[in-house]
């Protein structure tokens, strides 16, 4: 299969996926808050998805997804080195970032995955942020990247 090449995928907790994709001209125009369009063969669905991280050095961008119906489903099945067989985007309107001083985000389950770019920004934008994250189990609160954290056991983060 040719396309979107798959360059890492984790399991992020149960029935939710990381999969990072080789997409260089996505990954140097994406921003915060934008999302794109994938299917996964030439007579899939339409899914769209929050552009998780880009990485313009790496021409990657990375998707978080709840496998939940049948093109998710077969999308989660795909392994490292495998296609997508589109992807379009960046699409939609990027956050509004600048300095406020402070940031409260508030996120939870697979919407902790959306909440990184903003983080990402709002932090270099020169904020101090702050994370609130929710989810119905501890394995449900994952960690994306390095700005957001982990519920411990005794639901307060670290």
């Amino acid at each position: 299969m040719s396309g979107y090449r798959i360059v890492s995928k984790r399991v992020m907790a149960p029935g939710v996926t990381r999969l990072e994709v080789e997409a260089p001209r996505i990954a140097r125009k994406a921003r915060a808050g934008q999302f794109v369009i994938v299917r996964v063969d030439e007579r899939g669905e339409r899914i769209p998805l929050t552009i998780a991280e880009h990485h313009p050095e790496k021409g990657t961008i990375a998707v978080v997804f709840q496998a939940v119906g049948f093109s998710t489903r077969q999308m989660a099945g795909l392994e490292v080195g495998e296609s997508l067989a589109n992807v379009l985007g960046p699409l939609g309107r990027p956050t509004e970032v600048k300095q406020y001083g402070r940031v409260v985000c508030v996120g939870g389950g697979v919407g902790i995955a959306f909440m990184y770019p903003e983080i990402r920004a709002f932090a270099e934008a020169g904020n101090e942020i702050i994370t609130i994250l929710g989810a119905r189990t501890k394995e449900a609160c994952w960690r994306v990247g390095s700005s957001t954290t982990t519920a411990s056991r005794s639901g307060r983060s670290r």
